[in-house]
């Protein structure tokens, strides 16, 4: 009970704040702007979605493959996919971990260490290179100043370093959970999740850096394009607000698929350099449908083919 309840109160406040965009943009304003866009910017923006999609997945498919070797291009889209649709109704996405169940002959536990690992690259990420962008907007200098700033800058130094330290060398994080599933007296569960980590090294550490750099990397640009369709835009003023942006919902995940605080630190931070709330808010509305709709429709397809898999295997056995 409790948990539905909190469930719709994230539901209201992700409503809230979108119901909230429209009191700051007036409808016929976001109507005008589309028909004014730039779409050969917004052509280049869908087209990245096909580019974005398969960086995940295949980092998704290379990570499975430490457990599974054989496993197919197939099974892991439709995983990733699905994924998506379970993460579009929870906060923070956190539904994308239900992706573990639809691999075969796998232990679900033994996916969910690598889905871990895949949530904390981007995540680690995310915070590496959005809290920096974050302090260079235009307001930041006039709230952290002097030593403030300093110490701020300190801090984000040891935070980066270590997250590098961590993303490049797995072996102290692994060490650490190999010594904490000692203190449970029930260690079945964890040995599984920890027994999926078993084959994630320096090698494949580094592998999964570089695809999450890649992927990251396109969302920025994805971002940039779309953007620019509706207002111009500097590519690093665009690159500052796209990281703020993500680094902000990750740090608030208090909205049901981020829907309403995306778009009102989207018209915040881009409003920063000069971009209009009509030109914010539709650029983040597309990204929202091409980056998280789409992907979370294509995956109920997927949901509904495990659905028959597993009515299927009493009878198949």
């Amino acid at each position: 009970m409790r948990r539905q309840v909190l469930f719709w109160l994230k539901v209201a406040i992700g409503l809230g704040l979108f119901g909230l965009m429209f009191m700051l943009v007036e409808p016929s304003s976001i109507l005008t702007a589309f028909r004014s866009a730039n779409f050969t910017a917004v052509a280049i923006g869908g087209l990245l979605m096909p580019l974005n999609i398969f960086i995940q997945e295949y980092k998704w498919r290379y990570l499975v493959r430490l457990v599974k070797p054989e496993v197919k291009v197939i099974e892991t889209l439709g995983s990733f996919l699905a994924g998506y649709t379970f993460g579009i109704i929870t906060p923070g996405r956190i539904g994308e971990y239900s992706r573990s169940l639809f691999i075969k002959n796998t232990p679900p536990l033994k996916l969910v260490g690598l889905t871990v690992v895949d949530k904390f690259y981007n995540l680690g990420c995310t915070v590496a290179f959005g809290f920096p962008a974050l302090l260079t907007l235009p307001w930041a200098p006039g709230i952290v100043h002097g030593y403030q700033l300093v110490t701020m800058i300190a801090v984000l130094a040891a935070i980066d370093g270590t997250l590098l330290f961590l993303a490049l060398d797995p072996r102290p994080v692994r060490s650490l959970i190999y010594a904490l599933q000692m203190l449970f007296p029930r260690r079945g569960g964890i040995a599984q999740i920890v027994g999926g980590l078993d084959r994630f090294s320096q090698p494949q550490a580094r592998v999964t850096l570089v695809l999450t750099l890649a992927h990251y990397s396109v969302f920025l640009t994805q971002y940039y394009f779309l953007i620019s369709a509706f207002a111009p835009i500097n590519l690093l003023s665009s690159i500052r607000s796209a990281a703020a942006i993500l680094f902000t919902k990750s740090a608030l995940p208090i909205a049901i698929g981020d829907l309403g605080l995306d778009q009102l630190a989207s018209i915040q931070f881009f409003g920063e350099f000069g971009i209009s709330k009509v030109a914010a808010f539709n650029a983040s509305i597309l990204l929202f449908a091409l980056n998280v709709l789409i992907p979370a429709l294509l995956g109920i397809l997927f949901v509904g083919k495990l659905q028959v898999g597993q009515r299927k295997q009493p009878d198949d056995n």
